[in-house]
């Protein structure tokens, strides 16, 4: 806008004075690109006193007050500028950029247009309605919205990268690598491309190729917190969970008080076998420094007989092994006494409608604030809440460390502590916790133990019959492990390379992603004496919509013996060896984590093959390759004894639970009575 070049009244900045208000305009303009809005936002209200009418000026007043945090009267002055002045382009362009950051592209969207037939010929137009496009889940207009930007503006380095995200969300994923390739042979240096062509190629299990996209986004960057953490998934995915845990600490020194950050060091710990108790106690307490905040009081009524609330928390309602472990369980609460609440954080797939069907109250969480989902789940007056996450990926555990609900539970993510003070209890069984106790829980957490097992398990749809015992149809005897390669290390390849020596022409087969791992562990059990052809490989297969689990189990068809991985030993895998007729050979540990084995092979009584030491574990696990009748028997047999058994008897597990959700709860009432 233009304003008068002379005005009798002074305009001042500080020490700095103007009569020109053109003058003074100009430097208000130039302090808000510069980000120090108390100073241009001062200048505009003195101008704007004697310019009552310039809606230039009230727009850019607007503007500052939306970025300074006063969203609703910044707003609102936006959308009275635009009522006055129907035909400025960039008034609308501006308001739509507001609106997006708001997360309200509705509105956004119609902005944006409008601002596009005022002024069709800027890139910076397209680009924000293609954000609200994408904003609104409508991936393939927000690919052509930004492709016509790139058209008229295309040196924008965030519309190229905004564009490969595009592509990716409407599921054109080789348009959307080739993309990303193309943008990186322009500007080597884009580290936001490097990182999320990183990351596709991290799900396409191409992990070599994932590890030189994040290193090459550290080249510009060495100290970015994105890709070196990106670059730690890598190396644990790998196996290598020494480096991960490395990079990791050098994360949380750059952004110590980056949550999720800390909680891949946490997790990534676990699987490595050089971590102390005292190790994963020290980043638990440095989690809870950071983050932990309780509400000090709860408005719900303590009547312990009452109907309750019980609010479940997590990524995985989906078909995903804690969903499919929380499903039995989930369906079949008593209504006439749980109230049953889902906090979903993460997109779902078609399996998560079995959870949508059974739940009272659904609420789709997924980027939003902490302070949002506090106030759901204040406002569904939640009795009991539960994290089914612990530090696993796209946890919420910063909203349990405001202890919202009056009881909070860790259960079914890993079987181990979360570590937050904030924590009242975790769902674990007698066999799950070891006999001194746990070592890494907070003193504020108690076990409280199921009778039986932690744990539920339906069969995944579609899985196929048991097959008669390999090596009995004059194939050599398969030794097998279906577990994540994190979790195979020195020590778990050590006792593996003896019992391949001591069961001479066996074999071993293994699930991993491709990568140089494979070769690593070719490699590592060549120098233990292991021919590379006794090695055999599964292929990992990433999860879709369309690939089922059930199928997938019809890889044990090829396994004799299945062997447990220590100290994280598998426990979905577990179960699903155990479901096919194939008996597995654990190893007891000192941490909740080295003892699902135990657990589950006590529920089906096999709490022979739990050993106690490397010696028994490796012994063991020869004795059973050369007790070929008993594994035949077993075979034929342990399906039917896993269907007697407590691991598929969902309505007595979900009774089970449903004591435990009430005792707790009576314990809060009895405790707040006492405190009268």
């Amino acid at each position: 806008m233009r304003l008068a070049n002379r005005w009798p009244e002074c305009f001042a900045d500080r020490n700095v004075q103007f009569t020109d208000p053109q003058a003074a305009l100009n430097h208000a303009m130039e302090l808000h690109r510069q980000g120090r809005l108390p100073e241009a936002e001062n200048l505009y209200r003195q101008l704007q006193q004697h310019f009552p009418q310039a809606t230039d000026i009230l727009h850019l007043i607007g503007l500052v007050e939306v970025d300074t945090g006063r969203v609703e009267q910044g707003m609102a002055n936006l959308r009275r500028v635009i009522e006055a002045q129907p035909n400025v382009a960039h008034y609308h362009a501006n308001l739509g950029a507001r609106l997006i950051d708001q997360r309200q592209p509705a509105e956004a969207e119609a902005c944006l247009r409008a601002a596009i037939r005022l002024q069709p010929g800027l890139g910076t137009h397209y680009y924000n309605l293609g954000n609200a496009l994408l904003q609104l889940r409508r991936a393939p207009e927000a690919v052509e919205a930004y492709r016509e930007s790139l058209r008229l503006q295309p040196d924008n380095a965030d519309c190229d990268l905004q564009l490969g995200i595009a592509l990716h969300s409407a599921e054109r994923r080789e348009e959307a690598l080739a993309w990303y390739r193309s943008v990186l042979d322009r500007r080597p240096a884009h580290l936001p491309v490097a990182t999320n062509l990183g990351a596709m190629l991290q799900e396409d299990c191409d992990l070599d190729a994932a590890a030189a996209c994040f290193r090459l986004a550290l080249r510009s960057e060495p100290d970015n917190t994105v890709p070196l953490n990106n670059l730690a998934v890598i190396h644990k995915d790998l196996g290598e969970t020494a480096e991960a845990v490395r990079l990791l600490r050098r994360c949380t020194e750059l952004a110590p008080d980056n949550a999720s950050i800390r909680s891949n060091l946490i997790l990534i710990m676990h699987y490595d076998p050089a971590t102390s108790a005292a190790d994963l106690r020290a980043q638990h307490e440095a989690w809870n420094r950071q983050h932990v905040r309780p509400s000090p009081t709860h408005p719900n009524p303590p009547e312990p007989g009452r109907r309750l609330r019980i609010g479940f928390v997590s990524p995985d309602f989906r078909d995903h092994v804690v969903g499919r472990a929380l499903l039995p369980s989930f369906a079949r609460h008593d209504r006439s006494q749980f109230e049953i609440f889902a906090y979903d954080s993460a997109p779902g797939d078609p399996f998560a409608e079995h959870f949508r069907r059974h739940a009272d109250g659904w609420r789709e969480i997924g980027g939003a604030p902490d302070e949002a989902i506090l106030g759901m789940i204040k406002e569904d007056r939640i009795d009991i809440l539960i994290d089914l996450s612990l530090h696993t990926s796209d946890n919420r555990l910063t909203v349990f460390a405001r202890k919202p609900a009056p009881v909070q539970v860790s259960w079914l993510g890993y079987p181990e502590s979360s570590g937050l003070a904030t924590m009242d209890y975790r769902l674990s069984d007698a066999y799950l916790e070891p006999p001194a106790g746990n070592p890494v829980a907070h003193a504020s957490e108690q076990a409280w133990l199921l009778p039986d097992c932690w744990t539920c398990y339906e069969p995944p749809a579609g899985y196929p019959e048991v097959n008669a015992l390999p090596s009995a149809q004059g194939r050599p005897f398969t030794f097998g492990s279906l577990n994540n390669t994190c979790k195979i290390n020195a020590h778990v390849l050590d006792a593996w390379s003896r019992l391949l020596v001591a069961t001479p022409g066996s074999r071993l087969r293994l699930l991993a992603k491709q990568g140089s791992h494979r070769r690593r562990i070719i490699a590592e059990l060549g120098r233990r004496g292991i021919a590379a052809e006794r090695i055999l490989f599964a292929d990992y297969l990433p999860p879709t919509s369309t690939l089922a689990q059930g199928p997938l189990l019809s890889r044990y068809h090829e396994i004799d013996l299945a062997l447990d991985t220590f100290p994280y030993g598998g426990m979905t895998t577990t179960l699903d060896a155990l479901w096919m007729g194939v008996p597995v050979v654990s190893l007891v540990g000192d941490r909740n984590l080295s003892r699902a084995g135990l657990s589950l092979l006590s529920n089906v009584g096999l709490a022979d093959l739990a050993a106690h030491s490397v010696d028994d574990y490796v012994e063991t696990a020869v004795r059973m390759a050369q007790d070929r009748p008993r594994l035949a028997a077993l075979r034929a047999s342990l399906r039917a004894r896993m269907q007697a058994s407590p691991l598929l008897d969902a309505v007595g597990f979900t009774r089970k639970v449903e004591t435990a959700f009430r005792g707790m709860w009576v314990d809060w009432c009895e405790r707040q009575a006492k405190a009268r």
